[in-house]
Formats: structure tokens, sequence, C-alpha cells
């Protein structure tokens, strides 16, 4: 699913606020950051993975992903009073909320931002950590009777007015 008007916004906003969603994503991050701890190579923090068409590669995204993403945003909004996050450039291929190298909604990343590591450590078990994640996600999309998909992340933003 690539097409902005196939991203169910109103859903994924009432997701963003229901109690067993945010429950069952920040149980589900818990375990993946415990887990990729366990295992070889380091995020460095630095951006560049985040600029997706100068890296080339793309970051795809759940409902649950997105939903607890907004959730995540809405929380640091409220914190800082801020109405608004303001997207990085009018059309820029690179993740509005990397500024400066750093993730600016480190709490609330995707898998993909998670497992994704520039460190020649992790390239072995990325790819076979990150489709078994994957499907543990779209069993909590099952138990938790929301939508799936699965969209490039910049169509995603663009849909719930992020970019």
């Amino acid at each position: 699913m690539h097409a902005r008007c196939e991203i169910p916004v109103g859903r994924l906003r009432d997701a963003s606020r229901r109690d067993d969603v945010i429950a069952a994503m920040r149980s589900f991050y818990a375990a993946v950051d415990e887990r990729l701890a366990r295992l070889p190579g380091r995020c460095d923090n630095r951006g560049e993975c985040c600029r997706f068409g100068a890296y080339g590669h793309r970051l795809y995204v759940t409902f649950l992903e997105t939903a607890w993403f907004l959730a995540c945003l809405e929380d640091a909004d409220r914190a800082t009073g801020a109405d608004r996050v303001e997207a990085c450039g009018p059309a820029e291929d690179v993740c509005p909320f990397a500024r400066g190298g750093v993730c600016t909604t480190r709490a609330g990343r995707p898998l993909g931002c998670r497992i994704f590591l520039c460190d020649p450590a992790a390239r072995d078990w990325q790819g076979p950590v990150t489709e078994e994640l994957l499907a543990e996600l779209r069993e909590l999309h099952r138990r938790l009777d929301v939508p799936y998909f699965y969209a490039d992340w910049m169509t995603v933003l663009a849909a719930v007015g992020l970019r």
C-alpha cells in the first residue's frame, strides 16, 4: 500500500489513543530494545540512514508502528506545548524528525529505525530479526483488531500531515 488515500488516517489517530494499543506497543518495543541490546552492532545516531534518498534505502512501517509513533508524538507535543512538529524541508527525502543528525522522536521511532544499524557487525542478523519481529507485529495487528498495512514512512507521514 503506497497511495496516500489508502492510509486510514482516522483509524490511526483513534488507535494512537487506545490504552490497549499503547500498552501492547510499549511492551513490544521494550522487548525489541532488550533483544537488540544483546546483538552485535550499535547506532551512533548520526542520522545518515534518515536521509533515505542519499542513503539509498526506504523505511516501511505498519499501522501499529504509526499509531505508536503518533501517541509518542502527541505526548511530546503536550510536554513541550507544541501544536505540531515542524518538518525539515519541503519535499526532501529525509525523515523530518531527524535534525542535526539526531532523531528527535527516539522513543516513538519505528521498528526499522531500531533494527537498521550502519555498523557492519549488525549485517548478519538484521534481515532474520526483522522478519521475526514483523511477524510478531502482524500478530499484534490481528490480536488488537486493527487494520494492517506496510507502507513507505514518507508516504505515511504525508498522509497524517507530518511532511
